[in-house]
C-alpha cells in the first residue's frame, strides 16, 4: 500500500477541524477543500467528512471511497490499482521525501524527553489498531522525583515515584481517540510507580519499575468519560551518586480502553538522538 501511494500518488491530508469554522488551516486550503466537496457532490462520485477524494493531475475530481470501504482489507489497493491504469500514470518517486512526522520538543540540558506511542485493539472499530504518539518533558525538579530519596541505594533498595510526577507521565497512556486539539482530557483516578533496585554496576543502578495507572479520558470533547485500566513494567538505569537517569522504559502489561485492549511504550530519548531526530 505505502509503495502503491509513493509511486503513483501523491497524498494529501486535509483536517475538518482545521478548514471548519473558525479553523487554523490557510483560507487557501479552505477554499481547495470545499470546492473538491462541492465538485464531488455535484457530480455524484460520493461524499463524506472522512473520504478518500482521488483528483487527476490538472484538479478536476475523479473518484472517490467511503472510508467503510477503504478501511475493508483489499478495497483501497484495488481501487487505487483501477485508478492508477485509468490514468496510465508512470511510477515515479515520491513527491516529498518520507520524514518524521512527529518533531522532537527542543529541552534544557537538566531536563528529560519521553517517546511515547500507544496502539489500540484493531477490534476497535475507530483505530483499527493505528499507532498514535506523543512527547513528554520532565524538568530537573519533576525527574528528582522519579529517583530514590535517599542518595546511597543497594541491591533491594525500594521506593515509591511520587505521585505528581508518575501523573505527568501517565496522563497519556491511552490510545488514538478524537482529539481535535493539543490539550489533554485525562483525570488520573490512580497512579502508582514502585522502583527496586535489581543491579548495580561500575555505579549504575538498575530499578525495576511496576505500576498500575486508572484514568478517564472521554473519546470524543464534551462526552462522558471512558476510562483507562493498565498495569505497567519497566526498567530505568540510574547514576545514585549524581541523582542522574541515564534511560527509562516502560510498557503496559496489560491495559483495557472502554473495555479494548492496547498497548503503551514509553522510552527516554536522549539529547544527542533529539538533535539527529531534528
Amino acid at each position: 500500500m505505502i509503495e502503491e501511494l509513493n509511486r503513483y500518488f501523491v497524498p494529501v491530508t486535509s483536517s475538518n477541524n482545521d478548514t471548519g469554522d473558525g479553523g487554523a488551516a490557510p483560507h487557501a486550503e479552505k477554499a481547495e477543500q470545499q470546492r473538491i466537496y462541492s465538485d464531488f457532490l455535484a457530480r455524484n462520485l460520493g461524499t463524506s467528512t472522512v473520504h478518500v477524494y482521488v483528483l487527476r493531475p490538472d484538479g478536476s475530481s475523479l473518484r472517490g471511497l467511503d472510508i467503510g470501504a477503504v478501511l475493508t482489507p483489499g478495497k483501497l489497493l484495488a481501487f487505487l490499482d483501477d485508478v492508477r491504469r485509468e490514468l496510465n500514470t508512470p511510477a515515479g518517486p515520491p513527491a516529498f521525501p518520507p520524514h518524521p512526522a512527529s518533531i522532537p520538543p527542543r529541552v534544557s540540558a537538566d531536563s528529560m524527553a519521553f517517546h511515547l506511542v500507544a496502539r489500540g485493539s484493531p477490534q476497535n472499530s475507530w483505530d483499527y489498531g493505528i499507532p498514535s504518539e506523543n512527547w513528554v518533558v520532565l524538568n530537573r525538579t519533576e525527574l528528582s522525583g522519579l529517583l530514590p530519596p535517599e542518595p546511597i541505594v543497594t541491591r533491594g533498595s525500594s521506593w515509591t515515584v511520587e505521585s505528581r510526577v508518575a501523573d505527568i507521565l501517565l496522563m497519556w497512556f491511552y490510545p488514538q481517540v478524537e482529539d481535535p486539539s493539543q490539550l489533554n482530557r485525562s483525570t488520573i483516578v490512580y497512579s502508582h510507580l514502585h522502583m527496586i533496585v535489581t543491579i548495580i554496576q561500575n555505579g549504575v543502578a538498575r530499578a525495576r519499575i511496576e505500576g498500575r495507572v486508572k484514568l478517564s479520558h472521554s473519546f470524543y470533547p464534551d462526552r462522558l468519560d471512558d476510562f483507562v485500566n493498565a498495569q505497567l513494567i519497566g526498567f530505568m538505569d540510574f547514576v545514585p551518586k549524581e541523582g542522574r537517569i541515564q534511560r527509562l522504559r516502560l510498557i503496559t502489561k496489560e491495559a483495557t480502553y472502554k473495555d479494548y485492549p492496547f498497548d503503551v511504550a514509553l522510552r527516554s530519548v536522549s539529547h544527542e538522538t533529539l538533535d539527529a531526530l531534528r
